[in-house]
């Protein structure tokens, strides 16, 4: 990785979504992602459900990335489509070639769809093929079962759980379980996912995933 890595905001494209850098003007889009109050249930940076909510968020991640921690994308479908959702790498470590992806939300409706699957396989190719990096971390919270299951099929090693590691807004102190992915097993996930991105799916219908 070289000492400007992730520094630069990228676009990177797929067949379902494209992940375009993040600004404030995707506050309004974003919002109407965010109307599902599950989406933010075990995050430890949470959307909300309310405009300022969503702005503050936006806010908070450009400001890691202005320091050189963060590099921040809004989800937007595909062909033309809304933005859908927030990720972004992290914990960017350059001396060891390690970064973090994370900090990921999509709107409910697109829930076991491709978007997550795609989306982290352009997260995932671009750290490995273009910023060259050793290690990919990916967390989540130990009673989120779903992320966990998405996570290890995308084929990521689960490595430990850090006990009650992060106070939640609520209150709570989550005890987050981390992955990791290999720049030597880049090239079987890398397989496992382009195959994963073929299946066949049905488009969610409008407003499915508001669960309010």
């Amino acid at each position: 990785m070289a000492p400007d890595g992730f520094r630069t905001p990228v676009a990177l494209r797929g067949r379902y979504v494209e992940l375009v850098p993040l600004t404030p003007a995707h506050r309004d889009e974003l919002h109407r992602a965010a109307r599902d109050p599950e989406i933010g249930r075990f995050l430890r940076d949470p959307p909300g459900t309310s405009s300022a909510t969503v702005e503050a968020l936006i806010a908070l991640v450009l400001g890691h990335q202005r320091d050189g921690s963060a590099l921040a994308f809004a989800t937007r479908k595909l062909p033309d489509g809304p933005v859908i959702g927030m990720t972004r790498y992290l914990n960017i470590d350059r001396p060891n070639r390690n970064v973090e992806v994370g900090g990921t939300w999509i709107d409910s409706a697109y829930w076991r769809t491709p978007v997550n699957t795609e989306s982290k396989f352009l997260l995932l190719r671009h750290a490995f093929e273009d910023e060259e990096v050793r290690r990919v971390q990916l967390q989540t919270d130990l009673r989120n079962v779903r992320s966990q299951r998405a996570i290890e099929r995308l084929g990521a090693v689960r490595e430990a759980a850090l006990r009650e590691n992060v106070l939640l807004r609520d209150g709570y102190f989550r005890t987050s379980v981390i992955y990791s992915i290999l720049a030597s097993e880049w090239p079987a996930v890398r397989g496992r996912l382009s195959a994963a991105l073929e299946r066949p799916w049905t488009e969610p219908s409008p407003g499915s995933g508001d669960r309010r």
